[in-house]
């Protein structure tokens, strides 16, 4: 027996490879994860929520109440244009399947958050990729209307970007946008690292988009990673095939995440992402100053909780060296191959691992 043919090009994530090197007690910079605990209010309002309900089916879009708290957050949006989902993960695949026939074009920049394009392979659509500049920010405009123009369906990406921290200008954003409205791209942008911004705010450019999917969650923003809540604002002539869609993937989302969901999107349980964020400070902190006489060498950018690190030689020899040696990070190849030749660092641990994870890089790669 074999597996389906629609698997065959869809590997296991070099993230989980090169934790698969690692010894059991290795210190874990790569999955996508803030290792901080759960904010003590959301903690103790889960203990009260459950002793006052009985965890049951729900409907498959998501509790009325969380549906409504969620249309909250972006204007002119309606409760029945939202889904919720089992984490953003889940928010992507509904989305792509809702729209995607096999065969039809799919742009995704590079690098970018690897689960787009493993997704993408899996529904049978063509990945086509979006290439930044070598500093992994920049962007070749011309080259990417001109790739856009190629009877592009849909446009996925994350922003703030993963790997590299990327947030669009305004100016940046309504070029964008006006190539995905001239060439009639959908839009799937994956706001769920909106809340982990440094300086200024998160600009809400996209959603001036003629067609457009917002993805989010509270996984970063309040470290609710493993209570899986992610969320789809969808095109309203789409919401219904998201909601179809998400019942035969999962049926519905937890009861009491969905419970937990709406205390933490109140103005209360939105001091988490204050609790959550300045832990999140002090770990960058700690990093700018461990690299500071490395400055060629690094991207600290000013949002999400990674940094790049620009390392000599195959990257994924050398993850795999520094996996064997208890750090584990990502190779920049699992995002593409612009990345090729960096290291992603996840710095969202707690200082007394993140130290000396960060002395073992330092020695391993640039004091021997």
């Amino acid at each position: 027996m074999i597996e389906a043919k629609r698997l065959h090009s869809v590997e296991l994530s070099l993230i989980r490879q090169i934790l698969q090197c690692a010894p059991s007690d290795a210190i874990n910079l790569a999955l996508g994860e803030l290792q901080f605990p759960l904010p003590n209010l959301l903690r103790q309002k889960s203990l009260e929520i459950l002793q006052k309900g009985t965890p049951r089916y729900t409907p498959n879009a998501g509790i009325p109440e969380l549906r409504e708290a969620i249309a909250n957050l972006y204007p002119n949006t309606k409760p029945e244009n939202v889904c919720v989902c089992n984490g953003v993960e889940e928010a992507i695949f509904v989305s792509l399947l809702s729209i995607l026939n096999p065969g039809d074009k799919i742009a995704i920049p590079d690098p970018e958050y690897t689960a787009y394009s493993a997704i993408a392979n899996i529904l049978g659509a063509k990945v086509i990729r979006l290439p930044y500049e070598s500093d992994l920010l920049s962007i070749n405009w011309e080259s990417w209307e001109k790739i856009l123009a190629q009877n592009v369906k849909m446009l996925i990406f994350s922003h703030p970007s993963n790997p590299c921290g990327h947030i669009f200008t305004k100016e940046e954003a309504e070029r964008l946008i006006t190539i995905c409205n001239l060439n009639k791209i959908t839009m799937v942008v994956d706001e769920v690292y909106s809340r982990l911004v440094f300086k200024n705010y998160m600009p809400e450019y996209f959603r001036e988009a003629e067609s457009i999917f917002l993805l989010d969650g509270l996984s970063k923003s309040h470290c609710m990673s493993g209570w899986r809540i992610g969320w789809v604002i969808s095109p309203p002539e789409l919401s219904a095939s998201v909601i179809k869609a998400k019942q035969y993937v999962s049926t519905c989302s937890n009861w009491l995440s969905q419970k937990l969901a709406v205390y933490a999107l109140s103005a209360e349980g939105m001091k988490a992402v204050d609790e959550v964020l300045a832990q999140l400070n002090e770990c960058r902190f700690l990093v700018v100053d461990k690299f500071q006489n490395l400055a060629d060498k690094v991207l600290i950018p000013d949002a999400t909780c990674y940094m790049m690190l620009k390392v000599d030689g195959n990257d994924l020899i050398i993850a795999q060296e520094l996996a064997n040696k208890g750090v584990v990070t990502v190779p920049g190849q699992a995002f593409g191959e612009v990345s090729k030749g960096w290291l992603r660092i996840n710095y969202a641990v707690p200082i007394d691992k993140l130290e000396p994870a960060l002395d073992t890089i330092i020695n391993e790669l640039y004091l021997h």
